[in-house]
């Protein structure tokens, strides 16, 4: 692009500007704005139009606003309500975003009323958030969908202070997970907690939707909302909302309000206004044209000039931009806006890990070496960089950053950011300082770190993080590489899955796939996944159930006290099971006391996991309800296929054994090895 054409872009866009200042109708979609008289106010008004003489439009408003406002007494929390005549339809609703008083609901009520019919006079569609409530409507009915756009967000101006910044983020972080959970499960769409960060330190958080959002479907808006936190937002900040028309969360070290007599000042004002400009006043539009025009337009101008120049210079230097390298290496198909914004500069990473000290390195794998690093405001991260000569691991990376992006859950592995220069490739996830479930799980000594209570609930954390990658995602995910080594334990030894360089991403409606290219693990890998390339949800659900004997049993899959015997852990506790003495499956190393009748039912799930026929095995959502409901008889399980030893090693299994045995002959449900 010549000199010429950068000039007449820079003029064409300033003087595009300058009409859309000069026009009558200067509210902009998706733009929200803050109203001069009040300081709670923040609305938002589309299409416009000029409403024709005969048009019934605008007095649909004037009533449905009228019927919000008289119907806020008999409904606490919301109102859905729809005016019709003639050939048009308005729908509205009104929604209070705290569990409030009658009253305290239907003074906001009545007073966005009043205040969006007087900013948003000509549009079609309009929607406010004022103090605890938000009125909208609209000319499309809206009602049931879950809409994200437009959104509003604060951040406190002050960084968290009080101790160390990881720990407050992951704090802030677990917090809004455990309020998303809570929220899209309560008769309410309410949910508020309050948690210690020290003995003289608390956090306060809320999450809300809409009433007439489904339980999932609330719970995808919140996951968007809280993925908004440590991205765009609020990342190591004292406080932050995020609202959406359908959702919204907030957090902070004082408790905003939960009473009427707060309600005034529970949105104050903000410590940074919104982003987008704040409305033009009407009555002095044609004085700030000539401002505009006179004194911002000439210093814009230059600084354009000198904008463009400075990156074709810097175009020239490196011949590429952050922009065109993303769209290289992923595609123009994927959002390439959302992936920018996680993009860290090597520098930084350098610095972070002291350029990736020998000391630093924290682990190696196939394709690469992990080092611990610290950002500059303290935060302790981990850093996957892939080794430049492994081509494989490049797609593994490319599948990593596109999958684990969209994903946001405490038994996750969080995804901090990544970096592409030159040919450096890095993945930047938060700090797990207890390394991973084999590093205890294996070791004669480390294993007795891991008493009874502890192992169940890592076995409860999997089964979460697994259930969120199958069904409560937006996303429905297959991590095709389930096993201990890719657990990784906090400092509460809370579990979260990682590596999703293998994952794939399937329809919502699909059961199933199939390939050509088996990944995955010996022993962990599903026989129809091994033997016909076939994979499904129930593929990680057999994986899941290995994981299961692995962690009660301390035994590796495969393993074997006999030299050259295929006996493997499936095998082992099918044995123990159909003798029943399951009990004699347990890790001896395990200390302290235990339930007998939760060691088994963990055994018996286990068992139905692993089961050749993925038609008999439960659901993540099922095995979940299993593990959390100790009276429910099981079912009982079929007998597990057993797998022969791949001569090339660890990979894959590519021979299986076929079971010479017929039909199970374990009929014994749980509640006949120990009478309740």
């Amino acid at each position: 692009m010549g000199s010429f054409q950068y000039l007449f872009l820079a003029l064409t866009t300033l003087f595009s500007l300058f009409f859309i200042q000069c026009s009558p109708s200067p509210i902009i979609q998706a733009a929200i704005y803050k109203d001069k008289n009040s300081n709670n106010a923040y609305y938002n008004c589309t299409r416009n139009i000029t409403f024709a003489t005969n048009n019934s439009y605008p007095s649909n408003i004037k009533t449905l606003l009228d019927w919000l406002s008289s119907n806020g007494t008999n409904n606490a929390r919301s109102y859905l309500t729809t005016v019709a005549t003639k050939n048009t339809t308005v729908y509205g609703m009104f929604n209070c975003l705290r569990d409030i008083s009658t009253d305290t609901c239907q003074a906001c009520v009545t007073e966005s009323a009043k205040l969006i019919s007087s900013l948003c006079s000509t549009a079609k569609e309009a929607i406010i958030w004022y103090k605890v409530c938000l009125v909208r409507y609209s000319d499309r009915r809206f009602f049931s969908t879950m809409e994200e756009s437009p959104k509003i967000s604060f951040m406190d101006k002050q960084d968290y202070t009080g101790g160390r910044v990881e720990r407050f983020n992951n704090i802030v972080w677990d917090t809004l997970n455990d309020l998303r959970s809570e929220a899209a499960n309560a008769s309410t769409k309410l949910a508020h907690k309050v948690v210690e960060i020290t003995k003289k330190q608390k956090l306060y958080g809320a999450a809300w939707c809409v009433s007439y959002l489904s339980a999932e479907n609330c719970g995808w808006c919140l996951s968007d909302a809280i993925a908004d936190v440590p991205t765009s937002c609020c990342r190591g900040k004292t406080g932050g909302r995020i609202y959406f028309p359908s959702c919204g969360v907030r957090f902070e070290l004082y408790p905003f309000s939960f009473t009427k007599e707060d309600t005034v000042s529970w949105m104050p004002p903000p410590p940074e206004s919104p982003h987008p400009p704040l409305s033009p006043l009407p009555g002095r539009r044609k004085q700030k044209t000539v401002t505009i025009f006179v004194i911002v337009v000439p210093v814009v101008f230059t600084l354009v000039l000198l904008v463009l120049g400075y990156y074709r210079f810097l175009y020239r230097k490196e011949g590429k931009n952050h922009h065109d390298i993303l769209k290289e290496s992923f595609g123009h198909g994927h959002d390439i806006s959302n992936l920018e914004s996680l993009q860290f500069e090597l520098a930084i990473i350098e610095v972070a890990t002291n350029r990736f000290a020998t000391e630093n390195m924290i682990g190696k794998g196939g394709f690469g070496e992990v080092y611990k690093g610290t950002l500059s405001d303290g935060q302790e991260i981990a850093v996957k960089r892939l080794t430049r000569s492994s081509g494989q691991g490049v797609a593994e990376f490319k599948n990593e950053v596109q999958v684990i992006a969209k994903l946001q859950h405490r038994n996750l592995v969080r995804l901090l950011g990544f970096c592409l220069e030159g040919e450096e490739k890095i993945l930047i996830y938060e700090y797990v300082p207890n390394k991973s479930l084999d590093y205890f799980l294996f070791d004669h000594q480390k294993r007795k770190l891991l008493p009874w209570p502890q192992r169940q609930g890592i076995i409860k954390g999997i089964a979460r993080g697994i259930l969120y990658l199958h069904e409560d995602s937006r996303l429905k995910i297959i991590h095709r590489d389930l096993k201990p080594s890719n657990v990784l334990l906090d400092s509460n030894m809370n579990p979260k899955i990682s590596d999703f360089g293998m994952a794939r991403i399937i329809a919502a409606d699909e059961t199933e796939e199939s390939t050509c290219r088996i990944v995955g693990t010996y022993g962990y890998i599903s026989p129809e996944y091994a033997m016909h390339g076939q994979f499904s949800v129930k593929s990680d659900v057999f994986s899941f159930g290995v994981m299961i004997l692995e962690i009660i049993s301390g035994k590796r899959k495969g393993s074997s006290s006999e030299l050259g015997c295929l006996d493997d852990i499936r095998r082992h506790a099918w044995t123990k099971w159909t003798e029943q003495r399951p009990l004699e499956l347990v890790d001896p190393n395990i200390e302290g006391s235990y339930s007998r009748e939760d060691v088994i039912r963990c055994i018996h799930i286990g068992l139905l996991c692993v089961q050749e026929d993925p038609n008999d095995r439960p659901t993540m959502a099922t095995i979940v309800f299993y593990l959390n409901s100790p009276s429910i008889n099981l079912p009982s399980p079929n007998e597990p296929p057993y797998f022969k030893r791949s001569r090339t090693g660890e990979n894959i299994a590519t021979n299986m054994e076929s079971s010479n045995i017929g039909d199970s002959i374990n009929g014994i449900s749980l509640t006949k090895f120990f009478p309740r």
